[in-house]
């Protein structure tokens, strides 16, 4: 994947969830032939080195040091990343796993524009925290891995690969993520290795490995110290003359991109950005030595003798172009001159000896051409493609520039289009500061690969749907040279179906069947639209059926509500026991009676329930759990900003939510956080879900107080283990047993892990329910704290219960109509 075809990707409309830029980013995603875009593309050309960051997950990566590389010497430089990220919290918004997935790969290209690289993944599942490397790969498989891993490598084929992860310290994917490019290091250039990836890639040979951070030639932590000669240091607070801020600030708007990962610092410390040391930990047979004085990971290094002359950065008076930036005339002849002699081409045989350097250079070449020039195509459309259906695209020709250019070849491939490479219809000549523009159809194929929704294809490649490019092949004094653009395009059903309810949907002895009444939009992306809609499920032996007529105009949207689609009485809902059953939704066209569309929605009765009657408030921070889950136990609920829990009167309530990292997701909560231990003094539940240890702990600083009644300190202990088992500290304890009496059996099937940021202290007055343990560690015991505070009660819970409810698992339903019933009728106090 070129820069070009990821800043495409970028600012393509693929991305459903447009990622705003900030001014200093759309500075440096520049659009148009700027003195900076210009400058970078002349620096490329001096630098025919590659090197490779890997990392687990997005956010991992060295930024800092690939901004410098990109933008200060010109490297090329790619990063991959084991995974998506998928596993992780969100900060933003209620997007969890594949949905966080398609979020992560998107904030990760946005990053790696601005840090001049280019992303790459293996697509390694994101199961969540890990503490060791045996549980990634158990998880992921090492072999399966370590093939991507080498498939990778001898895809990108980098010179030198650096990352800041050690093989036996931190999160276990990271200490995975170590051991595998230790290994592919060598299994890359071994042809007995994968042999079967030799029918796509040749064999790949890196020169040097650093380690970011490690003391010693092994990557863990050694008494001896590096040499000088073992060491590349990277500073990244020199100034970027060209773009008027540090390297470190950029490589911090780089990293603000991850929004779902943050909050992130607003600006550099006044101390600067931190400065990386690598260590060199393994060197191929034969390459040239690392000198002392490396200022980079491939310095000292030497192309082989047969090609080397090839790569001879064109020059003004020996000197390099970058210097004269600002002469427009002399940097285009110096430029077309070197086209004229084949700078970075060579003999057929010449080529094959590296053929992606040459094809990696030759391109740069080409960049630096349309740059200097002014020149560039480009594809626009707002479309969703369908298979068969016909859709318009605006492709277009600049020409900012001084220079007037015959235009020799322009057109489009990627998909099936009416025009093809040489097929759009183009002008001669192209004078300067004119552009010409023509729409084109694209009729993706009926077979085409549908990549909607993008969740449902985070892992077979589809992730971000089919690539369109457009080309043009230009002349200016007999010289020949190529821009191009690139768009990957959503390829979605003609008719898409989105369903409005949660997934799965979760109904109670309250609620029963009220699955059945669906909520559904349909999209239409393609031409005018009649056929039918029918609705299909069997729960609890019961057959299920609607039926309806839809009519779209093209590109309409029409939500569709349907009533339940069956009734079932009273007696009929009691001894039900949990189950699982979808709701089959299917569209099918009237003139060819065929099915357009046929989507499953997951349905779930759990026996679950809460005390009637009761009132519950909740603060929600980052998505609609609370809101999903207290509405399928059938609870009367009311969502509560900041502002009502400071102006409101809240004794209407029985219990009160404060989700997940709440005081965070809302700091004006912290001033009315009295008012809710009122609430509780007063007679009501006050349950506080899990925070991070600087979100809830006190501090001075952040003038926040003691958030719980009784003190209660937050420490970063967690148990990843989803199957960890658990030891009932006071199974008599009213929670434990009305109005659902919780055994083990509620802790079956959990999903990621049991709780995070687990307290390490807390007042006697609090009673610990139970006790859990990952393999090999001390039990932790402050899973779930509760306190009788006043009249009423005090609950802190760090098991992730919101993993639970959004995923359906019943005890995660069980033991949180405990928690909101608690204090209540039946639920003897203690």
């Amino acid at each position: 994947m070129t820069l070009l075809l990821v800043i495409a990707l970028l600012l393509s409309p693929f991305a459903r969830t447009q990622h705003s830029q900030s001014t200093a980013e759309q500075g440096l995603v520049e659009k148009g032939s700027s003195k900076a875009e210009v400058h970078q593309a002349l620096l490329d050309l001096t630098n025919p080195w590659t090197v490779m960051c890997v990392a687990a997950h997005p956010d991992d990566e060295d930024g800092s040091t690939l901004t410098v590389l990109r933008r200060k010497y010109g490297i090329h430089t790619v990063s991959l990343f084991s995974t998506y990220g998928e596993g992780g919290q969100n900060a933003v918004g209620p997007e969890l796993y594949e949905e966080l997935g398609v979020i992560r790969a998107r904030e990760t290209i946005a990053a790696a524009a601005i840090q001049g690289s280019e992303p790459y993944f293996l697509g390694m599942k994101d199961f969540g925290f890990s503490k060791s490397d045996e549980e990634t790969f158990r998880a992921w498989g090492r072999i399966e891995a370590l093939r991507r891993m080498v498939f990778q490598l001898r895809k990108l084929r980098p010179d030198a690969i650096i990352t800041n992860h050690d093989t036996s310290r931190g999160h276990g994917h990271h200490q995975a993520t170590g051991q595998l490019i230790l290994e592919a290091f060598d299994a890359a250039a071994d042809p007995q290795r994968f042999p079967e990836q030799l029918n796509q890639v040749k064999t790949w040979q890196a020169q040097r490995l650093f380690v970011r951070g490690a003391r010693g030639p092994n990557t863990t932590a050694t008494d001896s110290q590096p040499t000088a000669s073992q060491q590349v240091t990277i500073d990244p607070n020199e100034m970027d003359p060209m773009r008027g801020m540090t390297y470190a600030q950029q490589a911090l708007l780089g990293l603000q991109q991850h929004a779902t990962q943050g909050p992130w610092p607003k600006s550099i410390s006044p101390t600067g950005g931190r400065i990386a040391r690598y260590t060199l930990v393994k060197s191929a047979a034969g390459a040239a030595p690392l000198p002392n004085d490396a200022k980079t990971p491939v310095d000292g290094l030497q192309l082989p003798e047969a090609i080397r002359s090839r790569f001879t950065p064109p020059t003004i008076d020996e000197k390099p172009l970058t210097g004269f930036a600002g002469n427009h005339t002399e940097v285009l002849v110096a430029l077309m001159n070197a086209k004229r002699r084949g700078a970075f081409t060579a003999a057929k045989e010449t080529v094959a000896l590296d053929p992606e350097r040459f094809r990696l250079m030759s391109s740069r070449l080409d960049v630096a051409l349309a740059k200097t020039t002014g020149i560039s195509t480009n594809i626009r459309t707002r479309d969703v493609l369908a298979p068969g259906g016909q859709h318009k695209l605006e492709v277009t020709l600049d020409n900012t520039g001084e220079e007037e250019v015959a235009v020799k070849r322009w057109g489009t491939s990627g998909l099936t289009v009416a025009e093809q490479l040489d097929g759009l219809k183009r002008p001669d000549k192209l004078l300067p500061g004119t552009s010409t523009f023509q729409e084109i159809i694209v009729t993706p194929p009926k077979q085409t690969p549908i990549s909607v929704p993008s969740a449902e294809h985070l892992y077979d490649g589809r992730l971000f749907g089919s690539q369109l490019v457009v080309e043009a092949e230009l002349e200016i004094e007999g010289v020949r040279f190529v821009v191009s653009d690139a768009k990957h395009l959503e390829v979605a059903p003609a008719v898409e179906i989105t369903n409005n309810n949660p997934s799965p949907c979760v109904e109670t002895p309250a609620t029963v069947l009220s699955c059945s009444s669906a909520s559904l939009t349909l999209t239409n992306h393609s031409a005018p639209f009649a056929g039918k809609l029918q609705l299909t499920a069997a729960p609890f032996g019961h057959k299920l059926e609607s039926t309806r007529p839809i009519s779209l105009g093209p590109k309409a949207i029409e939500r569709v509500a349907t009533g339940p689609i069956a009734t079932l009485a009273p007696n009929e809902r009691l001894n039900f026991r949990e189950r699982a059953w979808n709701i089959n939704a299917s569209l099918s066209d009237n003139d060819s009676k065929a099915m357009v569309t046929e989507r499953r929605f997951p349905a779930l009765y759990i026996p679950a329930i809460a005390v009637a009657g009761i009132h519950v408030g909740y603060v929600s921070s980052f998505d609609s759990t609370l809101k999903n889950s207290l509405s399928a136990l059938g609870v009367q609920a009311k969502e509560l900003t900041p502002d009502d829990v400071a102006t409101k009167d809240l004794s209407g309530f029985n219990t009160i939510i404060i989700d997940n990292r709440g005081y965070e997701a809302h700091p004006e909560l912290i001033a009315s956080n009295d008012k809710l231990l009122k609430f509780a003094e007063d007679g009501g539940t006050l349950i506080v879900f899990y925070h991070k240890t600087n979100e809830f702990n006190p501090d001075e600083r952040r003038k926040r107080p003691q958030l719980a009644p009784y003190p209660i300190l937050i420490g970063d202990d967690r148990v990843t283990e989803e199957n960890a088992p658990i030891t009932f500290l006071q199974p008599g304890h009213p929670l434990m047993n009305f109005p659902n009496k919780i055994t083990q059996k509620d802790f079956d099937n959990w999903i990621q892990e049991r709780g995070l940021y687990y307290p390490r202290e807390w007042d006697p007055q609090y009673t610990a329910l139970f006790s859990t343990q990952d393999t090999g560690e001390a039990p932790l015991k402050g899973g779930v704290l509760v306190a009788k505070y006043g009249k009423g009660n005090y609950i802190y819970t760090s098991m992730v219960w919101y993993r639970q409810l959004r995923a359906g698992v019943p005890g995660g339903y069980r033991f949180f109509a405990n928690m909101i019933s608690y204090g209540k009728s039946g639920a003897a106090d203690k």
